[in-house]
């Protein structure tokens, strides 16, 4: 028991130490922000906006201009969806069985660009499935490097738990 005792103080440090991981290092956010920003964002998704790829595939493209390289390639990039009249938030990709159908809502993203990818595997379906999502909302979080949490007991597919962590407005 008294060695136990005299690892407690040595945990505690270590815990602390763990704790002080997130800082605000890195570039600089918009003028008069202090250290790095979080992105986050939600837009309204409308099944005129899809344009059909091919016969089981079409794109919702969503510009912008505030990542980063190191944001795209060391950071996170996180896409949630949350359906008309609820409000819950599905973190993507999400899949769904709908109209004889298995739609995949999923997402890729570069410096210049988020798209929404909707896929299904009837062909030719695609109108019905990009009416599945009309109305519905897109939040895209980006978490640049300098401020992600690598530690155990964040889930980054509860955007609750996200928008808490890092103190999101809604």
């Amino acid at each position: 028991m008294k060695h136990s005792k005299s690892l407690l103080p040595l945990l505690s440090i270590l815990l602390l130490t763990q704790a002080c991981t997130i800082t605000n290092e890195g570039p600089q956010g918009p003028p008069g922000a202090d250290g790095v920003q979080i992105y986050s964002s939600t837009s309204t998704i409308f099944a005129d906006d899809f344009d059909i790829v091919d016969e089981f595939v079409s794109i919702n493209e969503f510009s912008w201009d505030i990542l980063d390289e190191s944001t795209v390639d060391e950071g996170l990039v996180l896409g949630y969806i949350q359906f008309e009249g609820t409000t819950s938030w599905h973190a993507l990709p999400f899949s769904t069985p709908f109209e004889n159908d298995l739609v995949n809502l999923r997402y890729v993203f570069d410096i210049n660009s988020f798209d929404l990818l909707l896929e299904g595997e009837v062909a030719d379906n695609n109108q019905v499935n990009e009416d599945l999502f009309d109305g519905d909302i897109l939040r895209v979080v980006a978490i640049p490097p300098s401020l992600l949490f690598k530690g155990k007991g964040l889930n980054y597919k509860d955007y609750n738990q996200v928008a808490e962590f890092y103190n999101l407005d809604n």
